[in-house]
């Protein structure tokens, strides 16, 4: 994995549940949590842009265990180092059109957006079409799409 990660509200979303009982997809969650766990001990940067984090607010409005909770009080205080505020400030029609032809979904420009850098970045995501996306995308922005 990476060095800077981009993190898709779909994963946070998913990997808010309550850790209680049995879950029939434990092997995908445990991979969920153990990616905050890493970026919680800042062995991964995260790439936040304030678009990014008011989805997360919006989305996330009760939290549900303790790894996303930390998270979020992670992305709260960008420090330059493992949390990164980041947004690709060129974004004009030429940048859309070449998502577009990526197939890449346009309701997600933001997160896509966030994680564009001079060096190749990762959005972690479960969305399908941004994951079927990802090497049209990594030729034309340098970023890679994974899930956790």
């Amino acid at each position: 994995m990476p060095g800077e990660v981009t993190l898709d509200t779909t994963v946070l979303r998913r990997a808010n549940v309550s850790l209680e009982g049995d879950r029939a997809a434990a092997a995908l969650l445990s991979r969920r949590l153990s990616l905050l766990r890493q970026i919680c001990s800042k062995k991964l940067c995260v790439l936040i842009s304030s678009r990014l984090a008011q989805e997360y607010r919006e989305q996330l409005t009760s939290i549900q265990n303790e790894f996303v909770r930390a998270f979020l009080e992670l992305v709260t205080t960008p420090d330059g180092t493992h949390v990164v505020m980041n947004w690709a400030a060129k974004w004009s029609g030429g940048e859309r059109s070449r998502a577009r032809g990526c197939r890449y979904p346009a309701e997600d420009d933001h997160v896509l957006r966030t994680a564009i850098r001079r060096q190749p970045t990762v959005i972690i995501t479960e969305e399908g079409r941004m994951l079927r996306a990802d090497a049209c995308i990594y030729r034309e922005f340098r970023v890679h799409i994974r899930q956790p």
